[in-house]
């Protein structure tokens, strides 16, 4: 069983394509999707900013421009660390997208192109499930928030297909929430420092209201008492749950909540920065707080959690709590003009690639299939950015056929290392490609 993303057919599957995955993408012009909200601020002066950054937020700042990273407390910190996030090396020596002169961090247009692949691989059912929600809802500012996720479910498809089709509405409805509680607190300016609170509150809020609906998921999504009535109602297991990954793309901003071991994976300066940490049975902190609860992890091929299941986090799972917690670690990253693509990817495909095999390979094929700097694809309404890196004119709100061919070829890659596993990847394409 194949999935993919709306109106791209799977390369290789018939004769008119090279075998070549570079030719493959060398031959596609790209159709990048941007905000329309913010096209206007197209015409100012895009003028880079050439300073040092790392990846921690600054005591204060003069600069209009939005802060730098911010990262969860249980992330990988360097020792290098101020009072609201963690230093990176990785980010030192990045610089900033650049802004249209004079226009306001809420009318900058940041560029995001995207696509995704969903394979059943080697298993006979297919639990995973993909969201790919462009403009899903509208930041205080009036910056639109893009949704992306991963989700890899087990004992069925009930939670991931519940995740698929309900939770970028929960998460729309809880960033209003915290909207409106940040213009009372603020009615006049808005700190980055609460913004970044008030993404943390309504994702955190999200992912438990998931988790109560879970117990209640039909595999066709829905979540209904009494139980649905459609045909799939009566897939039913002991154990049903799911790992969730989630990007949010806001103006500059990568917030990234995860939750089980679907992983997120930002290419930087051609470097893998991984967004995410892994939730395994055996990862110290993870073991210990399972057994602070009374419970165990049993080595039965591989660490597991009272020898069933192989993550420490997930949604649903009513029946491994309170081992078993549905509360995601969120990390919220500054993007930069070195900034060239971000993964969100299932467990099926990083167990047999590397983050940094991933990232060498998204890069190549978005790459080889970007069109000339300046040149315009004929008649599909792109407009060229005035910079490297620059902002770029809205356009449309469909996969990008350049982004679906570097997620399947990472999906093909890990079928030919012979992963066991549903296989779904993301790819995000956050360069202004000319």
């Amino acid at each position: 069983m194949v999935m993919a993303s709306a109106g791209v057919n799977m390369p290789g599957g018939d004769g008119d394509h090279p075998p070549a995955a570079a030719q493959e993408c060398h031959r596609l012009r790209r159709r990048r999707y941007v905000p329309a909200a913010a096209a206007a601020s197209e015409d100012g002066d895009n003028s880079s900013n050439g300073g040092g950054e790392k990846r921690s937020l600054p005591a204060s700042s003069a600069s209009p421009s939005p802060s730098p990273t911010s990262s969860a407390a249980s992330s990988d910190c360097s020792s290098d660390r101020d009072d609201d996030g963690c230093s990176s090396t990785a980010g030192a020596a990045a610089r900033r997208l650049p802004l249209p002169s004079g226009a306001s961090t809420a009318a900058a247009v940041w560029p995001v192109a995207f696509g995704s692949v969903s394979l059943a691989g080697r298993m006979r059912d297919m639990e995973d499930a993909v969201s790919l929600r462009p403009s899903f809802c509208t930041w205080l500012d009036g910056s639109p928030m893009h949704f992306f996720a991963v989700f890899d479910g087990h004992g069925g498809p009930h939670v991931s297909a519940l995740c698929r089709e309900q939770m970028h509405v929960i998460v729309a409805e809880e960033m209003v929430a915290e909207a409106a509680a940040l213009r009372q607190r603020q009615p006049a300016a808005m700190e980055e420092e609460e913004e970044e609170r008030a993404w943390r509150a309504a994702l955190s809020r999200n992912f438990g209201r998931v988790d109560a609906l879970a117990a209640v998921a039909c595999a066709c999504g829905r979540a209904t008492a009494p139980v649905c009535r459609c045909p799939l109602s009566g897939q039913t297991g002991a154990i049903i749950g799911s790992t969730a990954v989630v990007a949010l793309l806001v103006r500059d901003r990568l917030v990234v909540s995860n939750c089980g071991d679907s992983r997120a994976v930002l290419c930087r300066a051609g470097d893998p920065l991984p967004l995410s940490s892994d939730h395994k049975p055996d990862r110290p902190d993870e073991k210990a707080r399972i057994e602070a609860v009374g419970g165990r992890v049993v080595y039965l091929n591989g660490p597991r959690v009272r020898g069933i299941l192989a993550m420490s986090r997930a949604l649903g799972d009513k029946y491994l709590k309170p081992e078993v917690i549905c509360e995601p670690e969120i990390t919220i990253t500054v993007r930069t003009v070195d900034d060239e693509c971000l993964i969100l990817a299932s467990d099926g495909m990083w167990d047999v690639i590397s983050n940094e095999t991933a990232s060498d390979v998204a890069r190549q094929c978005l790459e080889d299939g970007s069109p000339t700097s300046g040149r315009r694809a004929a008649g599909s309404g792109e407009a060229a950015s005035s910079s490297a890196g620059a902002p770029a004119a809205a356009v449309g709100e469909e996969s990008e056929p350049r982004c679906y061919r570097a997620a399947a070829l990472l999906a093909r890659l890990a079928l030919g290392r012979e992963s066991s596993d549903n296989i779904s990847v993301v790819v995000i394409d956050l360069k202004g490609r000319g």
